[in-house]
């Protein structure tokens, strides 16, 4: 009997009509491992006393669907994940396109399925009701640029076939780290060795109706949090006096291929937690800062700003 290889596992996401029930309409993405999502229902044992002391059936509570895709950073299958995060986005030019994604009202769910046809029979585990409760992307080194998506799901199942069987294959255009630029209140901030961000989406998890089975309800959607840090050489003591200064001020990163292969991030307005360097050898010494994003009055009106141009007129 042969065994399933994770090299041939089958991916695909379709977003949903209705939250819960499986998309038609598919997507063949890439993913890098890990991929974590998982079904989670551990038994529970009752406290029932009947006379002696072996333990008696175990129950089950509330199914508990959740876990992380990881996915490597280009303009154009990106494109789909950034809908997940934030919905429909605005979309601009005349190829190339640039699609440009804010936080909104609601999150669309999406179905996402893995195919194992290595097996003596094809089979696929299919989770619906999915939603990305957080993003993380760390942006600096020379390793490969990938970014997180920690996941929540309502509902699984095993079947035969895929949801879609002739699923929409994008093109994919990868971007590197090397390709990466960042400014720092509009100015360039060629000192900087890493930018990582973080963004929390406020799902509620804990919607379980009791004619449900123990499947999730929904997914309603909560205050986002965006997050972040940087690290940079210590040459003066510009961000540092303006972590102390509470002093409200802008990042941007962009990682451009060319002029139709773009993946890039916006946070308009934010301000610095204060730090001040660690000495920790006798090495260059680094500024290290976290920092907390939020709109008030930016132009683009949302804390955090997505956009990808690239070849797609729509999605």
């Amino acid at each position: 009997m042969a065994q399933q290889k994770g090299s041939n596992v089958k991916i695909l996401m379709g977003f949903e009509s209705t939250f819960g029930t499986a998309a038609t309409d598919g997507y063949s993405l890439y993913v890098n491992p890990p991929v974590s999502l998982s079904p989670n229902r551990p038994p529970q044992q009752p406290a029932t006393l009947r006379g002696n002391r072996n333990p008696v059936t175990p129950f089950f509570g509330n199914l508990d669907i959740g876990g992380d895709i990881n996915i490597p950073i280009d303009s154009t299958m990106m494109a789909y994940w950034l809908k997940c995060m934030f919905g429909d986005p605005t979309t601009t030019g005349t190829d190339p396109y640039t699609h440009e994604y804010k936080i909104g009202d609601t999150m669309p769910s999406f179905t996402f399925e893995e195919g194992f046809e290595d097996l003596a029979t094809n089979e696929y585990i299919r989770y619906v009701g999915c939603k990305v409760s957080r993003f993380s992307m760390s942006v600096g080194g020379d390793g490969e640029l990938v970014a997180t998506l920690g996941v929540l799901g309502a509902d699984y199942s095993i079947e035969t076939s895929a949801f879609d069987a002739t699923p929409t294959e994008p093109s994919f255009t990868r971007l590197y780290n090397s390709q990466a630029t960042v400014t720092e209140g509009g100015s360039a901030a060629g000192d900087l060795t890493s930018f990582d961000i973080a963004v929390e989406f406020g799902l509620d998890p804990d919607i379980y109706p009791i004619n449900s089975q123990g499947a999730r309800g929904s997914l309603p959607e909560g205050q986002v949090a965006v997050t972040g840090n940087i690290k940079g050489l210590f040459k003066d003591v510009t961000l540092l006096t303006k972590a102390k200064n509470q002093t409200e001020t802008s990042l941007k990163v962009t990682i451009q291929a060319s002029s139709s292969s773009i993946f890039e991030v916006e946070i308009q307005e934010l301000k610095f937690q204060e730090r001040m360097p660690s000495i920790d050898g006798p090495q260059g010494l680094l500024v290290d800062l976290d920092f907390s994003a939020y709109y008030n009055d930016g132009s683009e009106a949302s804390a955090i700003v997505a956009r990808v141009t690239n070849s797609l007129s729509s999605l």
